[in-house]
């Protein structure tokens, strides 16, 4: 998949109202504080993904709604993409029709290395199952229908249980036909996610990384409710269930979370976003974009010499930092505006 157009309006720092990126793999230079995150994040945000920010701050202060339109290019054809932000949600449109944020999922869409992914590997758990859910979200709808129907089920078994637990078994039932199907489904995805990242991972760093799922609910699934009801009546909600599950990064065995260095976790996250990305190429049959935010700052000469022989293979790339590699393409952003050599 390309983008052929990007235009914005009121967009964090972006001054620009049109850009229209070069194919291939690209360089986007500059300064601290001169767009380049914003860029991305626009063109991740646009296509469908999500980024570590509030709505509301991804408004121009002052204003009250940002605007993204992207043009996109895929093998089955033209599409465009339009978002209206506001602090308080979010309206999509796909050719001119509103959708759910999720239609866009049916697209390559983009895959965004960031500084930030090492939280995944070394924060809370939330965050580790957050990403599991939303990547299983990229090439499942079911599995994003059944998510919200079990958080449904979930809030009223919670408010019954701070009202004093009457009336559990209906919503027990609920919980346990929805909870059993969502982790079979991370099960399963698991297995499938597992050789990828291990083989990205092993071109970067040297010692083995895995994953495993740390599951709270051992066997049958309502049998393990009633075991913990006294204490989850104590309580006032629900102890057991994908919920409060994990899904742990090993190092040679090693719970990452716990033992690893913050440059091992480094490398754990980006094998992280490089098997997603290669996943999703698999999934569609045609690459994503990848957006590779402050890759000359955040990686080692290594990492970067891996992170640029992927990139150099796909439709279209950007790596975007203080400076380019050799023999790349070089757009520059300064002041909100990027200029790209021939427009």
């Amino acid at each position: 998949m390309r983008l052929l157009l990007l235009r914005q309006k009121n967009f964090r720092n972006l001054a620009f109202s049109a850009f229209r990126p070069p194919q291939g793999l690209f360089a986007l230079v500059g300064g601290n504080a001169q767009g380049k995150t914003g860029l991305l994040w626009g063109i991740h945000l646009v296509l469908g993904g999500e980024v570590r920010a509030t709505l509301g701050d991804l408004v121009r202060f002052g204003e009250e709604e940002a605007w993204l339109f992207a043009e996109v290019e895929t093998e089955l054809g033209v599409f465009r993409v339009e978002q209206r932000l506001t602090p308080e949600g979010r309206m999509v449109f796909l050719n001119e029709k509103a959708v759910s944020l999720k239609a866009l999922w049916e697209l390559p869409g983009s895959v965004l290395v960031s500084p930030e992914d090492v939280e995944v590997v070394l924060g809370a758990k939330e965050e580790r199952r957050g990403f599991l859910d939303r990547l299983i979200g990229r090439f499942s709808r079911r599995y994003t229908a059944l998510l919200s129907a079990y958080e449904k089920a979930l809030r009223q078994r919670n408010a019954l249980l701070k009202a004093g637990g009457e009336g559990l078994q209906a919503w027990d039932r609920e919980l346990a036909r929805y909870g059993e199907e969502i982790m079979a489904l991370r099960r399963r995805f698991v297995r499938r996610f597992l050789p990828t990242f291990q083989e990205v991972h092993r071109s970067l760093a040297s010692l083995e990384a895995g994953l495993t799922l740390e599951e709270t609910v051992r066997g049958n699934f309502l049998e393990a409710l009633a075991e913990r009801r006294e204490e989850e009546r104590e309580r006032g909600q629900t102890l057991v269930g994908p919920h409060r599950d994990d899904l742990v990064f090993l190092l040679a065995g090693r719970p990452a979370h716990r033992f690893a260095s913050r440059g091992e976790a480094k490398a754990l996250a980006l094998a992280l976003r490089l098997a997603e990305h290669r996943l999703l190429w698999e999934h569609h049959g045609e690459a994503p974009l990848l957006l590779v935010d402050e890759w000359s700052e955040e990686l080692d000469e290594a990492r970067r010499r891996a992170v640029l022989a992927y990139a150099q293979g796909l439709p279209q790339a950007v790596l975007a930092g203080l400076w380019a590699p050799e023999g790349v393409l070089v757009c520059t952003m300064e002041g909100g505006v990027v200029l790209c050599p021939g427009g």
